[in-house]
């Protein structure tokens, strides 16, 4: 199972970074990136950046994001989950202490048989 991950993962993986490399490629010009909405024409932050960095750095903080609402919205299951493990632990535990208990019947020959 683990070589048919590893070749699908390269399947997915060599596509998308040759994709990633053409788009910075074809992109290298500067762009000026601004942090200041009401001053166009002289922004009070502003930086020359490639556009392919502007580009796939949006790329990569919608993919945090998105990841980060999902980790988010996948706590409830989680919680479940974590609370089902104890449970049953503690319910094997339980069995474990039962059995100790119970009194096993041994093996008796009887010898007044008629």
């Amino acid at each position: 199972m683990g070589l048919l991950n590893r070749f699908f993962g390269a399947l997915v993986f060599w596509p998308l970074a040759i994709v990633v490399a053409a788009i910075a490629v074809a992109n290298r010009k500067a762009v000026l990136l601004s942090f200041d909405p009401f001053n166009a024409a002289a922004p009070a932050i502003a930086f020359n950046v490639p556009l392919y960095l502007v580009v796939l750095g949006a790329a990569l903080v919608g993919l945090m994001l998105g990841g980060w609402s999902s980790y988010l919205a996948q706590a409830p299951s989680r919680r479940a989950a974590r609370e089902t493990e104890q449970q049953v632990k503690k319910l094997e535990r339980e069995i474990e202490v039962q059995q100790a208990i119970i009194v096993r019947p041994t093996e008796s020959r009887d010898v007044t048989r008629i």
